[in-house]
């Protein structure tokens, strides 16, 4: 069930309820037992946002989620679409802070077995942006696929032709509006990353 507020930029996860499936922003959860959305949204290992939505105190379980979803967007910490850079059903690159090393791409890649997937360290954002980490930077992103089609295929290597086309996927890519969203995205978190060292 869609909410009534706009999600459309939003990440979002689907959460049944009662039989009715809602899409749930990440940052909102749901504890059944209460009948109650908590918008809590943790960075740093400091909590910025936390707060309740009762379906009682809304009257209906998806006014109550609503609601939720107007405050953990009027709190400006909701995760966006393009803060993350979708590779295949499997493999997304986030931009992550490291210690020591500053504002980084990293890749995630599910693995169909039981437990963790793998973590792929792809570049620095500075790398990124100056253009002179790219070629590098197109090599990391076609390893990323390499990794989630052995993950998924239980294969040691994509055959020649899988292999073609992801050099043709990922090319597509770092030519697509995507990619420069993603790289936008990369941009405000470095010059947040600035601003806390300065106020620190």
């Amino acid at each position: 069930m869609p909410s009534e507020t706009d999600i459309s930029g939003i990440r979002c996860y689907d959460k049944v309820v009662d039989d009715v499936t809602y899409k749930v922003p990440r940052g909102i959860t749901r504890e059944a037992r209460c009948g109650v959305w908590i918008v809590r949204v943790l960075k740093n290992n400091q909590l910025l946002v936390s707060a309740r939505f009762t379906d009682l105190r809304f009257g209906d379980t998806g006014l109550a989620l609503n609601a939720a979803i107007i405050h953990l967007l009027h709190s400006g910490h909701a995760w966006l679409n393009y803060d993350v850079l979708r590779l295949d059903e499997r493999a997304v690159v986030h931009w992550r802070k490291r210690s020591g090393v500053g504002l980084c791409a990293v890749a995630y890649v599910i693995s169909k077995r039981p437990g963790r997937g793998e973590t792929l360290f792809l570049s620095t954002y500075k790398r990124v942006a100056s253009g002179r980490g790219m070629e590098k930077f197109r090599g990391k992103l076609i390893e990323v696929l390499e990794v989630s089609y052995k993950l998924s295929s239980d294969e040691s290597s994509a055959p020649y032709a899988m292999q073609k086309k992801m050099r043709a996927d990922i090319h597509h890519l770092l030519n697509s509006q995507d990619f420069q969203a993603f790289l936008a995205a990369g941009k405000r978190k470095a010059d947040q990353i600035v601003v806390d060292q300065y106020l620190d």
